[in-house]
């Protein structure tokens, strides 16, 4: 009889720790699409800066300007650059 009891708690544990693993699984499916979407968002902002960097960069070279105008043209290209490495970071993390 107490082969049967000790069996009987051990099935239990087994069930037991078949549902906590169920749940992990089920949490870290959740973390991973939510991680995804995050992926994709960033992924597109990231092709959205780099288009409006290319046509910044290919407008500077278009237009000779003045010197306040190249200097803002820079200005405009370190903060496009500056939001493309923020989210090629955030790709990364």
């Amino acid at each position: 009889m107490q082969a049967l009891d000790q069996l009987e708690i051990s099935v239990r544990q087994l069930i037991e720790e078949q549902d906590k693993l169920h749940r992990q699984l089920t949490e870290l499916q959740d973390q991973n699409e939510a991680m995804r979407s995050e992926l994709v968002r960033t992924h597109g902002e990231m092709n959205d800066l780099q288009q409006r960097y290319r046509a910044l960069l290919t407008a500077h070279q278009m237009t000779g300007g003045t010197e306040g105008d190249r200097q803002r043209a820079k200005d405009q290209l370190a903060l496009i650059i500056g939001q493309v490495n923020r989210a090629m970071e955030a790709l990364k993390s």
